[in-house]
Protein backbone atom coordinates (compact mmCIF):
# COMPACT_ATOMS: atom_id res chain seq x y z
CA UNK A 1 0.00 0.00 0.00
CA UNK A 2 1.44 3.60 -0.79
CA UNK A 3 1.74 6.00 1.20
CA UNK A 4 -0.32 8.24 0.07
CA UNK A 5 -3.21 5.72 -0.55
CA UNK A 6 -2.58 4.53 3.17
CA UNK A 7 -3.06 8.19 4.13
CA UNK A 8 -6.60 8.94 2.13
CA UNK A 9 -7.80 5.35 3.88
CA UNK A 10 -6.88 6.80 7.47
CA UNK A 11 -8.83 10.23 6.56
CA UNK A 12 -11.72 8.38 4.81
CA UNK A 13 -12.52 5.74 7.46
CA UNK A 14 -12.16 8.68 10.57
CA UNK A 15 -14.39 10.87 8.73
CA UNK A 16 -16.85 8.34 8.17
CA UNK A 17 -17.00 7.18 12.02
CA UNK A 18 -17.04 10.66 12.76
CA UNK A 19 -20.10 11.04 10.83
CA UNK A 20 -21.58 7.59 12.53
CA UNK A 21 -21.06 8.83 15.97
CA UNK A 22 -22.54 12.18 15.39
CA UNK A 23 -25.87 10.31 13.96
CA UNK A 24 -25.68 8.00 17.35
CA UNK A 25 -24.78 9.91 20.10
CA UNK A 26 -26.22 13.74 19.17
CA UNK A 27 -29.96 14.34 19.58
CA UNK A 28 -32.22 13.96 17.48
CA UNK A 29 -33.32 17.28 15.31
CA UNK A 30 -33.71 18.14 12.11
CA UNK A 31 -30.45 19.97 11.57
CA UNK A 32 -28.68 17.25 13.08
CA UNK A 33 -27.13 15.63 9.76
CA UNK A 34 -26.15 19.39 8.68
CA UNK A 35 -24.39 20.09 12.29
CA UNK A 36 -22.80 16.55 11.44
CA UNK A 37 -21.55 17.49 7.76
CA UNK A 38 -19.93 21.02 8.92
CA UNK A 39 -17.96 18.39 11.49
CA UNK A 40 -16.96 16.57 8.57
CA UNK A 41 -15.79 19.98 6.51
CA UNK A 42 -13.69 20.99 10.01
CA UNK A 43 -11.51 17.51 9.86
CA UNK A 44 -11.54 18.27 5.92
CA UNK A 45 -9.70 21.65 7.09
CA UNK A 46 -7.63 19.96 9.23
CA UNK A 47 -6.34 17.06 7.00
CA UNK A 48 -5.26 20.10 4.59
CA UNK A 49 -3.57 21.94 7.16
CA UNK A 50 -1.70 18.51 8.02
CA UNK A 51 -0.50 18.54 4.54
CA UNK A 52 0.03 21.72 4.93
CA UNK A 53 2.91 21.58 8.08
CA UNK A 54 4.30 18.68 7.29
CA UNK A 55 4.79 19.97 3.40
CA UNK A 56 9.03 19.97 4.08
CA UNK A 57 9.10 15.71 5.56
CA UNK A 58 7.33 14.61 8.49
CA UNK A 59 11.12 14.07 10.23
CA UNK A 60 11.80 17.84 10.10
CA UNK A 61 8.39 19.54 10.41
CA UNK A 62 7.43 20.81 14.00
CA UNK A 63 8.40 21.57 17.65
CA UNK A 64 6.75 19.43 20.44
CA UNK A 65 4.73 17.56 17.58
CA UNK A 66 8.23 16.42 15.93
CA UNK A 67 9.71 15.83 19.92
CA UNK A 68 6.73 13.76 20.93
CA UNK A 69 6.61 11.65 17.26
CA UNK A 70 10.54 10.77 17.86
CA UNK A 71 9.51 9.50 21.37
CA UNK A 72 6.42 7.67 20.08
CA UNK A 73 9.04 5.60 17.51
CA UNK A 74 11.28 4.60 20.35
CA UNK A 75 8.04 3.69 22.41
CA UNK A 76 6.96 1.83 19.49
CA UNK A 77 10.07 -0.27 19.39
CA UNK A 78 10.17 -1.48 22.78
CA UNK A 79 6.27 -2.21 22.47
CA UNK A 80 7.52 -4.47 19.20
CA UNK A 81 10.36 -6.31 21.24
CA UNK A 82 8.18 -7.15 23.74
CA UNK A 83 7.97 -4.80 26.73
CA UNK A 84 4.79 -4.44 28.66
CA UNK A 85 2.58 -1.25 28.27
CA UNK A 86 3.49 -0.23 31.77
CA UNK A 87 7.27 -1.23 32.09
CA UNK A 88 7.86 0.96 29.12
CA UNK A 89 10.04 3.54 28.74
CA UNK A 90 9.05 7.29 27.64
CA UNK A 91 9.84 10.75 27.85
CA UNK A 92 7.67 14.64 28.48
CA UNK A 93 4.18 13.03 28.43
CA UNK A 94 2.48 9.61 28.05
CA UNK A 95 0.92 10.80 24.84
CA UNK A 96 3.95 9.87 23.16
CA UNK A 97 2.84 6.23 24.61
CA UNK A 98 -0.68 6.21 22.99
CA UNK A 99 1.47 6.88 19.91
CA UNK A 100 3.69 4.44 20.35
CA UNK A 101 1.12 2.41 20.48
CA UNK A 102 -0.74 3.37 17.25
CA UNK A 103 2.73 3.27 15.73
CA UNK A 104 3.67 -0.44 17.07
CA UNK A 105 -0.16 -1.59 15.77
CA UNK A 106 -0.13 0.01 12.20
CA UNK A 107 3.25 1.36 11.35
CA UNK A 108 5.16 4.59 11.87
CA UNK A 109 3.16 6.99 10.29
CA UNK A 110 3.25 10.90 11.72
CA UNK A 111 0.04 11.82 9.19
CA UNK A 112 -1.96 9.17 10.69
CA UNK A 113 -0.75 9.87 14.22
CA UNK A 114 -2.25 13.60 13.24
CA UNK A 115 -4.98 12.17 11.56
CA UNK A 116 -6.05 10.25 14.80
CA UNK A 117 -6.09 13.56 17.05
CA UNK A 118 -7.98 15.06 14.03
CA UNK A 119 -10.78 12.79 14.82
CA UNK A 120 -10.10 13.18 18.89
CA UNK A 121 -10.81 16.95 18.27
CA UNK A 122 -13.88 16.84 16.62
CA UNK A 123 -15.16 14.26 19.47
CA UNK A 124 -14.11 17.03 21.68
CA UNK A 125 -16.91 19.00 19.94
CA UNK A 126 -19.45 16.01 20.42
CA UNK A 127 -18.79 16.16 24.13
CA UNK A 128 -19.17 19.67 24.54
CA UNK A 129 -22.36 19.97 22.75
CA UNK A 130 -23.90 17.22 25.29
CA UNK A 131 -22.76 19.15 28.08
CA UNK A 132 -24.40 22.23 26.57
CA UNK A 133 -27.90 20.16 26.08
CA UNK A 134 -27.25 19.11 29.60
CA UNK A 135 -27.45 22.38 30.24
CA UNK A 136 -30.63 23.62 28.98
CA UNK A 137 -28.97 25.08 26.32
CA UNK A 138 -31.36 25.01 22.90
CA UNK A 139 -30.22 22.02 20.78
CA UNK A 140 -29.00 25.24 18.35
CA UNK A 141 -27.04 27.15 20.94
CA UNK A 142 -25.30 23.71 21.97
CA UNK A 143 -24.56 23.24 18.03
CA UNK A 144 -23.08 26.51 17.82
CA UNK A 145 -20.86 26.56 20.75
CA UNK A 146 -19.57 22.99 19.43
CA UNK A 147 -19.22 24.39 15.92
CA UNK A 148 -17.64 27.41 17.12
CA UNK A 149 -14.88 25.27 19.04
CA UNK A 150 -14.21 23.21 16.48
CA UNK A 151 -13.61 25.52 14.12
CA UNK A 152 -11.84 27.63 16.01
CA UNK A 153 -8.44 28.56 14.88
CA UNK A 154 -6.55 27.82 18.23
CA UNK A 155 -8.51 24.21 18.05
CA UNK A 156 -7.23 23.14 14.52
CA UNK A 157 -3.63 24.28 14.81
CA UNK A 158 -3.01 22.80 18.43
CA UNK A 159 -5.00 19.47 18.06
CA UNK A 160 -3.67 18.64 14.13
CA UNK A 161 -0.09 18.06 14.87
CA UNK A 162 1.34 15.24 16.60
CA UNK A 163 1.14 17.34 20.23
CA UNK A 164 -0.78 16.21 23.20
CA UNK A 165 -3.35 18.91 23.28
CA UNK A 166 -6.28 17.01 21.39
CA UNK A 167 -6.17 14.09 23.75
CA UNK A 168 -5.76 16.70 26.99
CA UNK A 169 -8.76 18.75 25.71
CA UNK A 170 -10.86 15.67 24.98
CA UNK A 171 -10.49 14.57 28.47
CA UNK A 172 -10.71 17.37 30.27
CA UNK A 173 -14.30 17.97 28.38
CA UNK A 174 -14.84 14.16 29.12
CA UNK A 175 -14.43 14.71 33.03
CA UNK A 176 -16.63 17.46 32.93
CA UNK A 177 -19.21 15.58 31.29
CA UNK A 178 -19.21 12.56 33.90
CA UNK A 179 -18.78 15.05 36.71
CA UNK A 180 -22.52 16.61 35.19
CA UNK A 181 -23.84 12.72 34.74
CA UNK A 182 -23.31 12.03 38.39
CA UNK A 183 -24.59 15.64 39.62
CA UNK A 184 -27.47 14.93 37.54
CA UNK A 185 -28.28 12.12 38.94
CA UNK A 186 -31.51 12.48 41.17
CA UNK A 187 -31.98 8.50 41.89
CA UNK A 188 -29.57 8.08 44.78
CA UNK A 189 -26.04 6.45 44.07
CA UNK A 190 -26.67 3.61 41.09
CA UNK A 191 -24.63 1.61 39.35
CA UNK A 192 -24.14 3.66 36.46
CA UNK A 193 -23.13 6.80 38.88
CA UNK A 194 -20.44 4.64 40.41
CA UNK A 195 -18.85 3.82 37.13
CA UNK A 196 -19.19 7.48 36.24
CA UNK A 197 -17.11 8.34 39.75
CA UNK A 198 -14.47 5.53 39.10
CA UNK A 199 -13.89 6.73 35.29
CA UNK A 200 -13.45 10.10 36.85
CA UNK A 201 -10.94 9.20 39.01
CA UNK A 202 -8.99 7.37 36.38
CA UNK A 203 -9.39 10.16 33.98
CA UNK A 204 -7.74 12.69 36.53
CA UNK A 205 -4.88 10.12 37.09
CA UNK A 206 -4.42 9.67 33.32
CA UNK A 207 -5.04 13.66 32.87
CA UNK A 208 -1.94 14.41 35.07
CA UNK A 209 0.38 11.72 33.31
CA UNK A 210 -0.16 14.47 30.10
CA UNK A 211 0.11 17.52 32.42
CA UNK A 212 1.31 16.93 35.43
CA UNK A 213 -0.99 19.77 37.30
CA UNK A 214 -4.22 18.58 36.01
CA UNK A 215 -4.40 16.85 38.82
CA UNK A 216 -5.06 19.65 41.02
CA UNK A 217 -6.89 22.30 38.22
CA UNK A 218 -9.69 19.38 37.51
CA UNK A 219 -9.98 17.93 40.98
CA UNK A 220 -9.84 21.49 42.98
CA UNK A 221 -12.66 22.47 40.33
CA UNK A 222 -14.95 19.06 40.49
CA UNK A 223 -14.36 20.01 44.97
CA UNK A 224 -15.62 23.02 44.92
CA UNK A 225 -18.53 21.92 42.51
CA UNK A 226 -19.43 18.74 45.44
CA UNK A 227 -19.14 21.00 48.16
CA UNK A 228 -21.72 23.62 46.62
CA UNK A 229 -24.34 20.71 45.54
CA UNK A 230 -23.79 18.83 48.87
CA UNK A 231 -24.51 22.66 50.49
CA UNK A 232 -27.58 23.30 48.37
CA UNK A 233 -29.23 19.26 48.02
CA UNK A 234 -27.82 17.76 51.00
CA UNK A 235 -27.10 14.50 49.27
CA UNK A 236 -24.79 11.77 50.83
CA UNK A 237 -23.60 11.34 46.69
CA UNK A 238 -21.91 14.61 46.95
CA UNK A 239 -19.56 13.66 49.72
CA UNK A 240 -19.10 10.12 48.73
CA UNK A 241 -17.50 11.60 44.96
CA UNK A 242 -15.60 14.47 46.84
CA UNK A 243 -13.93 11.80 48.86
CA UNK A 244 -12.89 9.89 46.26
CA UNK A 245 -11.58 13.14 44.47
CA UNK A 246 -9.38 13.82 47.50
CA UNK A 247 -8.16 9.97 47.67
CA UNK A 248 -7.13 10.11 44.26
CA UNK A 249 -5.76 13.40 44.46
CA UNK A 250 -3.42 12.42 47.34
CA UNK A 251 -2.72 8.52 45.48
CA UNK A 252 -1.77 10.31 42.53
CA UNK A 253 0.56 12.79 44.03
CA UNK A 254 2.85 10.74 45.36
CA UNK A 255 2.59 7.65 42.77
CA UNK A 256 2.84 10.21 39.87
CA UNK A 257 3.69 14.02 40.33
CA UNK A 258 6.51 13.51 43.03
CA UNK A 259 7.88 10.96 40.91
CA UNK A 260 7.52 12.68 37.55
CA UNK A 261 8.40 16.23 38.06
CA UNK A 262 12.39 15.83 37.83
CA UNK A 263 11.54 14.58 34.26
CA UNK A 264 8.51 17.24 33.46
CA UNK A 265 9.85 19.33 31.07
CA UNK A 266 7.38 22.15 30.90
CA UNK A 267 7.94 23.05 34.41
CA UNK A 268 10.68 26.27 34.63
CA UNK A 269 12.88 24.47 36.70
CA UNK A 270 16.19 26.35 37.78
CA UNK A 271 18.98 24.20 37.24
CA UNK A 272 21.58 27.13 36.79
CA UNK A 273 23.62 26.04 39.74
CA UNK A 274 24.18 22.35 38.62
CA UNK A 275 20.51 21.10 38.91
CA UNK A 276 18.13 20.63 41.31
CA UNK A 277 19.04 16.84 43.41
CA UNK A 278 16.07 16.31 45.33
CA UNK A 279 11.82 17.28 44.80
CA UNK A 280 12.55 20.36 47.72
CA UNK A 281 15.05 22.03 45.40
CA UNK A 282 12.54 21.61 42.49
CA UNK A 283 9.65 23.51 44.29
CA UNK A 284 11.41 25.34 45.39
CA UNK A 285 13.03 26.48 42.04
CA UNK A 286 9.40 26.67 41.01
CA UNK A 287 8.56 29.10 43.92
CA UNK A 288 11.18 31.23 43.25
CA UNK A 289 10.16 31.86 39.64
CA UNK A 290 7.01 32.34 40.34
CA UNK A 291 7.84 34.87 43.21
CA UNK A 292 9.60 36.80 40.41
CA UNK A 293 6.65 37.33 38.32
CA UNK A 294 4.52 40.34 38.28
CA UNK A 295 1.54 38.24 38.67
CA UNK A 296 -1.35 40.77 37.28
CA UNK A 297 0.78 41.03 34.30
CA UNK A 298 1.26 37.25 33.95
CA UNK A 299 -2.51 36.92 34.21
CA UNK A 300 -3.27 39.75 31.92
CA UNK A 301 -0.74 37.73 29.52
CA UNK A 302 -2.21 34.32 30.10
CA UNK A 303 -5.15 35.53 29.33
CA UNK A 304 -5.14 38.40 26.72
CA UNK A 305 -1.97 37.15 24.17
CA UNK A 306 -0.61 36.93 21.83
CA UNK A 307 -1.78 40.56 21.05
CA UNK A 308 -2.24 41.71 17.75
CA UNK A 309 1.15 42.79 16.43
CA UNK A 310 2.25 39.50 18.03
CA UNK A 311 0.64 36.97 16.10
CA UNK A 312 2.54 36.99 12.95
CA UNK A 313 5.42 35.19 15.50
CA UNK A 314 3.27 31.64 16.42
CA UNK A 315 5.50 29.71 14.84
CA UNK A 316 2.87 27.25 13.80
CA UNK A 317 1.37 29.99 11.19
CA UNK A 318 4.43 32.05 10.75
CA UNK A 319 4.18 33.27 6.91
CA UNK A 320 0.46 32.08 6.46
CA UNK A 321 -1.47 35.35 5.49
CA UNK A 322 -4.95 33.38 5.85
CA UNK A 323 -3.70 31.72 9.08
CA UNK A 324 -2.70 34.85 10.68
CA UNK A 325 -5.39 36.78 10.03
CA UNK A 326 -7.83 33.99 11.40
CA UNK A 327 -6.17 33.63 14.79
CA UNK A 328 -6.28 37.82 14.66
CA UNK A 329 -10.20 37.38 14.68
CA UNK A 330 -10.22 34.69 16.89
CA UNK A 331 -8.10 37.06 19.54
CA UNK A 332 -10.94 39.53 19.30
CA UNK A 333 -14.25 36.94 19.55
CA UNK A 334 -11.73 35.73 22.48
CA UNK A 335 -11.93 39.58 24.54
CA UNK A 336 -15.25 39.44 23.14
CA UNK A 337 -16.32 36.10 25.07
CA UNK A 338 -14.45 37.16 28.27
CA UNK A 339 -16.40 40.16 28.51
CA UNK A 340 -19.79 38.26 28.00
CA UNK A 341 -18.25 35.36 30.56
CA UNK A 342 -18.41 38.27 33.14
CA UNK A 343 -22.11 38.07 32.96
CA UNK A 344 -22.33 34.62 33.26
CA UNK A 345 -19.94 34.50 35.78
CA UNK A 346 -22.51 36.79 37.98
CA UNK A 347 -25.71 34.68 37.32
CA UNK A 348 -23.77 31.41 38.16
CA UNK A 349 -22.92 32.61 41.60
CA UNK A 350 -26.45 33.83 42.09
CA UNK A 351 -28.06 31.04 41.43
CA UNK A 352 -25.50 29.24 43.24
CA UNK A 353 -24.90 26.75 40.19
CA UNK A 354 -22.69 23.72 41.42
CA UNK A 355 -21.64 22.82 38.00
CA UNK A 356 -20.84 26.15 36.80
CA UNK A 357 -18.83 27.12 39.44
CA UNK A 358 -16.66 23.83 39.37
CA UNK A 359 -15.89 24.81 35.99
CA UNK A 360 -14.83 28.25 37.33
CA UNK A 361 -12.78 27.42 39.49
CA UNK A 362 -11.19 25.09 37.00
CA UNK A 363 -10.82 28.13 34.51
CA UNK A 364 -9.72 29.97 37.44
CA UNK A 365 -6.76 27.45 38.84
CA UNK A 366 -5.49 26.37 35.68
CA UNK A 367 -5.13 30.20 34.38
CA UNK A 368 -3.23 31.07 37.46
CA UNK A 369 -1.26 28.00 37.59
CA UNK A 370 -0.36 28.55 33.50
CA UNK A 371 0.55 32.54 34.02
CA UNK A 372 2.60 31.98 36.75
CA UNK A 373 4.63 28.85 35.65
CA UNK A 374 4.49 29.33 31.52
CA UNK A 375 7.44 31.80 30.16
CA UNK A 376 6.39 35.25 29.09
CA UNK A 377 6.00 34.00 25.50
CA UNK A 378 2.92 34.95 23.52
CA UNK A 379 2.51 31.88 21.76
CA UNK A 380 2.99 29.68 25.07
CA UNK A 381 0.12 31.76 26.23
CA UNK A 382 -1.75 30.68 23.32
CA UNK A 383 -1.59 27.38 23.42
CA UNK A 384 -1.97 26.64 26.87
CA UNK A 385 -4.87 28.62 27.41
CA UNK A 386 -6.67 26.61 24.69
CA UNK A 387 -7.47 23.70 27.67
CA UNK A 388 -9.84 26.72 29.14
CA UNK A 389 -11.49 27.76 25.71
CA UNK A 390 -14.91 25.30 25.88
CA UNK A 391 -15.37 25.63 29.69
CA UNK A 392 -15.37 29.51 29.09
CA UNK A 393 -17.62 29.10 25.87
CA UNK A 394 -20.48 27.45 28.60
CA UNK A 395 -20.42 30.40 31.09
CA UNK A 396 -20.24 33.28 28.54
CA UNK A 397 -23.86 34.34 28.27
CA UNK A 398 -25.17 37.28 29.20
CA UNK A 399 -28.55 36.73 28.91
CA UNK A 400 -29.27 34.35 31.90
CA UNK A 401 -28.41 36.99 34.02
CA UNK A 402 -31.00 39.51 32.01
CA UNK A 403 -33.49 37.43 32.16
CA UNK A 404 -33.24 36.70 36.45
CA UNK A 405 -33.33 40.81 36.86
CA UNK A 406 -35.61 40.86 34.15
CA UNK A 407 -38.09 38.63 36.42
CA UNK A 408 -36.97 40.42 39.10
CA UNK A 409 -38.04 43.93 38.06
CA UNK A 410 -41.61 42.21 36.75
CA UNK A 411 -41.99 40.79 40.15
CA UNK A 412 -41.60 43.98 41.99
CA UNK A 413 -43.77 46.13 39.54
CA UNK A 414 -46.09 43.42 40.26
CA UNK A 415 -46.21 43.53 44.03
CA UNK A 416 -46.44 47.14 43.71
CA UNK A 417 -49.30 47.42 41.34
Amino acid sequence: MSPLFENIVWMVLLAAITAYIGTVVLPAHKYRTAYVAAAVVSMLCRYALVYYMYKGGTEAAGTDGLIYHEVAKNVAEQLKSGTPIWAVQYKYTWYTVLMGMQYAVFGVNRYAASFVNVFISVMSGFVLFRIAHALKFTWGKSAAISLAYIFMPSMIVWTTDTRKESVTFFIILLIWYLVQKVLQERNGVPVRTVIHMVLVCILLWISTLLRIYMLYTLGGGILVGLAIHYLKTKRRMSLIFGVMILITCIVVTYTTILVQMDGYHALPLDRSEGGDENISDELGSIFKIIMSKDIPEAINGFLTQPHMEKVSRISDISGNAFAITAVKIEQLLWYLCLVIAIFGIIHAILEWNPYLLGLLAFIVSYSLINALICEDVGETYYRYRAAIVAPTLLIADYRPLFNSLRAIIRGRTGAIE
